[in-house]
């Protein structure tokens, strides 16, 4: 990423921590439905396909701090989000899938090497 070969940054949407970190939510603390993709009244799961639409709205994210690996002490940068798109995998049966955010990455703010 810092050296502009990587030009995405991935995260899987599962119900609880990811989908509250990634989700927008409303002020009854429900996830905020795509009006663009999803139909008035229906109710929608993080696991739904959609017809190979993510039925939820994205927090709107400027900048993603990234770390590599999982050691206390790590590198680490801070780069611009230039946009998303969400990405279905293990689709099942054209009902259910596991969803992925996928970020666009824009240039590095900060790089921070230990």
């Amino acid at each position: 990423m810092v050296a502009g070969t990587k030009k995405e940054e991935y995260r899987e949407i599962k119900e609880g921590i990811t989908a509250n970190r990634y989700l927008l939510k409303d002020s009854k603390g429900k996830y905020v439905l795509n009006p663009e993709v999803t139909e008035a009244g229906k109710e929608y799961f993080i696991d739904d396909y959609n017809n190979g639409y993510f039925p939820f709205v994205p927090k709107s994210y400027k900048y993603l701090s990234l770390a590599v690996g999982y050691a206390k002490e790590r590198d680490t940068a801070l780069v611009e989000v230039d946009g998303f798109h969400f990405i279905p995998n293990l689709i099942r049966a054209n009902l259910y899938a596991f969803w992925q955010i996928a970020f666009h990455i824009g240039r590095v703010v900060e790089v921070h090497r230990k």
